[in-house]
């Protein structure tokens, strides 16, 4: 299984100024129980995002945003 790269989760969220990467609203549902990025762990929800995990999760519970971005089972 393809797991996402920098590249493709910029597309699924954000940074902020103090780059902090955040999910956007469809994907933010899998990092709730995450712990969320600070300025000492800025990457914490990023680094979830680049699992298998992860990956198995959107094919499964957003299988056209996972087509879109290149994931397949």
């Amino acid at each position: 299984m393809k797991t996402l790269t920098w590249t493709t989760i910029r597309a699924i969220g954000s940074t902020d100024n103090a780059n902090r990467w955040h999910p956007t609203a469809d994907v933010a549902e899998y990092f709730r129980p995450l712990r969320s990025p600070s300025r000492a762990w800025p990457h914490s929800y990023a680094k979830a995002a680049q699992t298998v995990k992860f990956a198995r999760w959107l094919v499964i519970n957003r299988p056209e945003l996972a087509a879109q971005l290149g994931v397949d089972a």
